[in-house]
């Protein structure tokens, strides 16, 4: 994510690719299109490979009618204006009685606080102010504003229509059960005063314990807010009930317990509809999203057009969940408050304007999506078909591989405490493991350093929401065997010394193999300058007579030796091993001619690439000291400051080019001689004097 400026998405691009971008103000799309550094996906383009993950939403928008006396503070509230409040303060791009209505748009309560905030400023300057008709306009607007606060004190909880529907849908409408530990809802508001009245009367009048009733409000500390969250999270705490302020809508999982949520208010932000939505319709969410937007209706003409243009963004919203993903593409702002800017002149054009504010999203929405093209020129996995392909593999999975290394451990006298049950691997880590274990977190270290480990996603997430539930299981007991996690990389290799440093296995198959075929399995390739493999290959070396006969890939030798688990006829006795020793120097060599073919191809297919990548440099190295001459001609900065500023600026662009050259070098051409090691020989040759 980003905030939609020039300047910072150029800074994401040049953490990929300094030489990018030349001027970050101004920058074509194929400044990092062409380069393949920029990909765009919604959730709809991984729909279909997380189902189960991403439940469809059920919006609604429930509505009420204004009670009369809401009607006597929306009518005055339209009537009144104003001569020395607009333009001042937050919300000066636009006129005081929209920041008030939108305040009233949230409750009664944040619309008083404005206004007596306001009330107390223009006090405080007719007692400064010596200008008598100045004087006498800032006492006009005083009037006016004490004109609102007496309509809006008369709006109580009893008349205060929306508070009352969010009642009826909390008691009815959204089927919530607040008994259940396992049911927690959500509702948002923008508003601290709003804020402030639903602490105040939810808890009584829903008749909830103070303890089942939490908020997140921005003045809270941040360990506060932490705890809260942690704890709406658990299934064994009480709270039932979380009102939120926007200080929640970013960066927090609410969706483990809840999947209900009330918008109280509705945001004049499309990218607050966003964001606070995404608090529960989230990756991981298993029950279907349940977001409801609250709105009250007015008889009052320019209230109902403004309402209408609010009713616009929750479609927009709903529009973009089901299709671009993106809602704040509507409007092409990419900034919250230009957003909300962008609402207030909407309201302000008049009563009739909501069907062209409408097109004017769509419009803009369109020419995102056309220009989302050129961000993805094809799809990821087709790029990668010739990329990504099965691993050369004896064992089916990592629990096969477990079973086969504990098992070797045991016939050869190992102490090790290990054992498989089932689909769960167990162990106690000796002495040698607990060394590794030094570097992780004491809390993802379990007791007495006994670890289980399946490859059973399914268990891995039971096992997750087992210990949100549990008071004191703060990491799952249950790790996820793969490759890399520290046992497993132990246990690898401790099976790869099994045989000692330049040594490797002979494996007598007189069922396979005649008495005078042997093969020489080597592994092989050409790493770059920075000793990454570029170029590898499994080759079966097949020798007669001392000579080579054939080379086996992979499968082939798997084909032909059936190497299974279990399956490879050794009979696992000792013998004499010269005669497969002086065969060595032979393999090697055509490994080698074998490996050599393939960097000669390797290195044929990638030439012409990093000549082009090379001229590319060129030319974006030039654009960025053309860049620079720009710069410092529209400089009215003395001669002797701009000669500083270009030597320092030429340097800079000289050594960012040249560590992009170095990188392309050191990583994109490989090593002279290729590293081999043999892995294993497999002979028909058994052991004198023992069965064949």
């Amino acid at each position: 994510p980003h905030d939609g400026r020039a300047e910072s998405f150029a800074s994401l691009v040049n953490m990929l690719d300094p030489t990018a971008i030349a001027n970050p103000g101004e920058y074509a799309e194929q400044d990092f299109r062409d380069k393949g550094l920029v990909i765009r996906r919604f959730k709809k383009d991984v729909r279909d490979e997380l189902r189960g993950n991403f439940p469809d939403r059920e919006i609604r928008v429930e509505k009420t009618q204004a009670t009369p006396v809401e009607e006597e503070a929306y009518a005055r509230l339209m009537d009144v204006s104003f001569h020395n409040l607009d333009g001042q303060g937050a919300g000066a791009g636009h006129l005081f009685r929209t920041t008030l209505e939108k305040a009233l748009f949230s409750s009664p309560a944040a619309c008083l606080a404005t206004v007596c905030n306001r009330m107390n400023r223009v006090q405080n300057s007719i007692e400064r102010v010596r200008d008598d008709e100045y004087r006498t306009t800032l006492i006009e607007d005083l009037d006016t504003l004490q004109g609102l606060e007496t309509a809006l004190r008369a709006i109580t909880p009893e008349q205060f229509s929306k508070y009352q529907l969010l009642k009826q849908q909390l008691k009815e409408g959204l089927d919530w059960d607040p008994e259940s530990p396992g049911d927690r809802l959500v509702i948002f508001t923008e508003s601290i005063p709003t804020l402030e009245f639903l602490e105040q009367h939810l808890p009584k009048d829903l008749k909830l314990k103070k303890e089942q009733v939490a908020v997140l409000r921005g003045d809270m500390r941040d360990k506060e807010l932490m705890e809260t969250v942690e704890n709406f999270n658990r299934q064994e705490k009480p709270i039932r009930l979380l009102i939120c302020s926007d200080v929640a809508s970013e960066g927090i999982n609410l969706h483990h317990l809840s999947h209900r949520m009330v918008h109280f208010d509705i945001p004049w932000s499309l990218m607050v509809f966003q964001q606070r939505n995404g608090r529960i319709d989230r990756y991981g969410q298993t029950r279907q999203p349940q977001i409801r937007y609250l709105q009250t209706e007015s008889e009052h003409p320019s209230v109902r057009g403004d309402q209408r243009i609010l009713e616009i963004l929750v479609k927009k919203d709903e529009q973009a969940s089901e299709n671009i993903g993106d809602p704040s593409e509507f409007m092409g702002l990419y900034d919250q408050e230009a957003e909300e800017e962008k609402v207030a002149e909407a309201m302000e054009q008049g009563d009739d304007f909501f069907s062209e504010f409408e097109a004017m999203m769509d419009s803009q929405a369109s020419q995102s999506e056309d220009a989302l093209d050129n961000f993805i020129p094809e799809s990821p996995r087709a790029q990668g078909q010739d990329i990504f392909g099965p691993l050369p593999r004896v064992f089916s999975d990592g629990l096969e591989y477990a079973h086969a290394a504990i098992r070797w451990f045991q016939e050869t006298g190992e102490d090790i405490q290990a054992e498989i049950e089932g689909d769960t691997f167990s162990v106690y880590a000796p002495r040698d493991l607990k060394q590794r274990l030094e570097f992780l977190p004491k809390e993802a270290r379990p007791e007495y350093d006994h670890f289980q480990l399946t490859p059973v996603k399914e268990s891995i997430d039971d096992e997750i929401r087992r210990t949100r539930q549990e008071e004191d299981a703060a990491w799952p007991a249950i790790h996820y065997l793969w490759p890399i996690h520290p046992v497993m990389e132990w246990l690898s290799d401790r099976a790869l010394n099994a045989f000692g440093r330049h040594t490797a296995p002979v494996l007598r198959l007189p069922a396979k193999l005649a008495a005078d075929e042997h093969i020489v399995l080597i592994h092989g390739g050409f790493p770059n300058r920075r000793g990454h493999v570029l170029i590898q290959d499994w080759s079966g070396i097949c020798l007669k007579d001392g000579k080579v006969t054939e080379r086996l890939d992979w499968e082939r030798l798997k084909k032909k030796l059936n190497l299974q688990p279990g399956k490879v006829p050794n009979p696992g006795r000792a013998g004499d091993t010269d005669s497969l020793r002086a065969l060595l120097p032979t393999a090697v060599h055509a490994a080698e001619q074998h490996l050599k073919a393939l960097k000669e191809g390797f290195e044929a297919e990638r030439r012409p690439l990093l000549q082009d990548q090379q001229r590319r440099l060129e030319q974006l190295k030039a654009q960025h000291e053309s860049q620079l001459q720009l710069e410092l001609d529209r400089s009215d900065q003395p001669e002797a400051f701009k000669a500083r500023v270009r030597d320092e600026r030429q340097a800079h662009i000289n050594r960012v080019f040249q560590d992009h050259l170095d990188w392309l070098n050191n990583t994109q051409t490989t090593e002279e001689a290729p590293y081999l090691q043999v892995a294993a020989v497999f002979t028909g040759e058994t052991v004198q004097g023992g069965p064949g």
